[in-house]
């Protein structure tokens, strides 16, 4: 299981998160609006979305978590050494429980929207995703 179905769903929950980031570089969807969205996914009124780059690089670097996880699971031709790409996994684990546990600090001062949306879902997946990242990692340590 730790070899299929946790990377499979690993890799395909980070591929469409990292989708989304990438669509938000240069849009508020699925959301109808700025101000729609900036108080559901980024916790302020202003409407003002975040950095167009900002939003492509948390993209990029989610949808690169993805791949390297397909590469310390042996399913795509694997770039650099081993320990470096273990190594990897292990800091996407960490940035994901990261930001899910520390996420719920990020309620202090946001809209209620955000603060639903952030309980209800933003870091309960994230602390989910790291844990089975950190799984992904440790099977690889073990290999």
């Amino acid at each position: 299981m730790i070899r299929t179905v946790i990377p499979a769903a690993l890799t395909v929950a980070l591929m469409v998160i990292g989708g989304l980031h990438l669509i938000w570089a240069f849009s508020p969807w699925p959301l109808d609006d700025k101000v729609s969205f900036t108080r559901t996914v980024v916790g302020s009124d202003s409407g003002e979305m975040p950095p167009p780059a900002l939003s492509a690089l948390v993209g990029l670097a989610l949808i690169a978590g993805a791949a390297l996880i397909l590469m310390v699971n042996e399913t795509l031709p694997a770039i650099g050494p081993g320990w470096l790409r273990t190594l990897g996994v292990y800091g996407l684990a960490l940035v994901l429980l990261g930001r899910g546990l520390g996420g719920f600090l990020l309620n202090s001062g946001a809209t209620s929207e955000f603060q639903r949306w952030n309980n209800a879902l933003y870091s309960p997946l994230c602390v989910a995703l790291g844990l089975l990242g950190g799984a992904v990692a440790i099977a690889a340590s073990k290999r």
